[in-house]
Formats: C-alpha cells, structure tokens, sequence
C-alpha cells in the first residue's frame, strides 16, 4: 500500500503464495507475448498480400507526448479527482493504400496512461491489506494476528489521506485504422484522417503518492483511522503493536504500490489522428499528428477499487518509407 502501516499485516501469506503469484505474472506476459505474435503475423501477411497485388506500402515509426487522464465513473470516491499528466508514446505502423485517398494502418506501440491528484484523497483499505500481505509474508505472530484482526472489524473501505498521488499505467496498443488524406495542390504536403479500434494490454500498473499525512476516516478530516478503532482495541494495539499505534496516532509516510493485479490486464477502445504530412522524394515521408484514444472497459478488476476509464490525448511526429518502386 502507500504508507508505513504496510509493515503490519493483517494475515499471513504462505511462501506458496509468492510462487504462484510469480507463476502468474510470467503467464500473463507468455500470454501477451503469443497475442501480438499471431497479431504481427497477420500483419506481415496482409504487407504480403499487398505487395503482390500492388497496393502502395508504408514501414514507419512514430513517437511523442501522450496526455492521458483517469476518467471517474460510479460515484465511488477512488474514483474520483483525477486530472491529466504527461507521458510518453510511440511506436512502429505499417500503412497499405487502398487508392490515392484511403488507406489502413496497423501499428503496435508502448502508450503511458494514468493521471495524478493532489491534496485530501480517498484510498483504498482493501489494496493496503494486499500489500501488507506481499511484503509480510508470515511473519507476524498470533498476538499481532489476533489485536489486528480487531482492529479491522473497524477499518471502513476507503481513508483519507493528504498527499500527491500519481497513477501510472503502461500498456502495449495495438491500434488498425482507416486513413483518408488529401495532396495539398502541387505541394509535397497531404493533410489525413484516421480513426479505428484499438486493444492494449496492461504491461505494470503503480500508484505512486508522495508526501505525509495522518490518516482519516473521512474527507473532511474530522476523525483520523485511530479514532474510529474502540479504546479497548487501541489499548490491545498500543500493547501488541506499538509502533503500530504510533503510526495511526501521527503522520506517517506515503510511498509506490504497485497494483498491476488489481487491474484488467486488457482494455478495448477508440482512437483517431489528425496529420500533415511532407512527402521528401518517392519513398520519404515526415509527419506530425495530434489525436488521442479512450478506452470502453472500466481498468479496475473489482469495483469496491474505484470505476475509472482511461484515455488520452496525443501530439506525435514519425517517419514512413515506402516499399513501392
């Protein structure tokens, strides 16, 4: 989780658990891996194909600023108070022209989502037990097992805290479009439309907040965590887990957690591209594009985490060869 609370744990994770955590995590990367192979197959078949029959085809590369930001959605407060932030973009595409208008492009890029807030800010209890879960283990003792588990019969699903918190999403896109464009007169410069769907799997997920804080139960501050846990409890706390009390008494600090497992690992959604390209030569084009992409499906895999969207807005420049004689 996000704060130094994290070195208590409210049950023990057996050290099975850490191997089939790693199993997992290297399955979900085979299984990536296996989709954009078959998906870049398919690609160098359809480049091929063009080839044979004609068709004029473009290898490129583009890149640049990705503005992405965490869209709210269902009135939960994780929800909530998200605003945009900088991030990188970019990656390779081939186009295939249908005729001297319309085109379609396949591309596979590294697109960074996310978004940031500032200031008093609802968390999530339940990723907090998680990543006491991870970095315990089994190492508490069944005093300590025993005074924290009273202690949660009392911890609400959401706090508060005072902080800087940013949300970093990486995904692998894999955007197919279609493309219309028009020659500038004469000139060496062609303005274009693309617009298409796109899937993006999730590649590593961390929520990131800086600062320290007394932890709240509410967003107007009026009660802190530990005010809401019975005197009798905070006596067994105060007396099994000193350090503990102290923590909930006081500030405490505000670190990463990565929270990969708590999102979907695939996304679906929309995108388009406004260009102005300069044709250098037969086979020579530089580009830039302002756009940007929204995805459909909702990131969080349980809904008591939030329910956010994500998209963003982009400024890109690239470069395309063309294989045509």
């Amino acid at each position: 989780m996000y704060c130094s609370v994290c070195r208590f744990i409210i049950f023990g994770l057996p050290l099975s658990g850490y191997f089939l955590c790693f199993y997992l995590l290297i399955y979900r990367y085979i299984y990536i891996f296996h989709i954009m192979k078959r998906i870049l197959l398919f690609i160098c078949l359809f480049i091929l194909s063009a080839k044979i029959y004609s068709q004029a085809v473009n290898l490129g590369f583009r890149g640049g600023l990705s503005i992405p930001n965490i869209i709210a959605g269902g009135g939960n407060p994780l929800s909530e108070g998200y605003s945009s932030r900088l991030a990188g973009s970019g990656g390779i595409f081939t186009e295939i022209g249908l005729n001297g208008t319309y085109s379609v492009r396949f591309g596979v890029e590294y697109t960074g989502q996310g978004g940031k807030r500032n200031g008093i800010q609802a968390m999530s209890s339940n990723q907090m037990v998680m990543d006491i879960a991870t970095r315990m283990g089994a190492g508490i003792t069944e005093d300590i097992a025993a005074a924290l588990g009273q202690m949660a019969q009392h911890i609400p699903p959401v706090f508060y805290a005072d902080v800087k918190n940013l949300a970093k999403f990486d995904y692998v896109m894999i955007p197919v479009s279609l493309q219309a464009g028009k020659n500038l007169g004469t000139s060496p410069y062609r303005i274009y439309a693309n617009a298409g769907p796109f899937v993006s799997f999730l590649m590593s997920g961390e929520q990131v907040s800086e600062g320290s804080s007394r932890i709240y139960s509410d967003a107007g501050r009026v009660r802190t965590l530990w005010e809401t846990i019975p005197s009798e409890t905070q006596s067994l706390i105060s007396n099994t887990v000193p350090e503990l009390a102290r923590i909930l008494e006081s500030e405490t600090e505000f670190g990463t957690s990565v929270i990969t497992g708590e999102l979907r690992s695939v996304n679906f959604g929309v995108h388009g591209n406004l260009g102005l390209s300069y044709q250098y030569n037969k086979r020579n084009r530089f580009f830039v594009e302002f756009g940007g992409n929204y995805g459909f499906i909702r990131i969080q895999k349980n809904e008591s985490n939030g329910s956010n969207r994500i998209g963003s807005a982009n400024i890109m420049i690239g470069y395309s060869f063309g294989l045509h004689q």
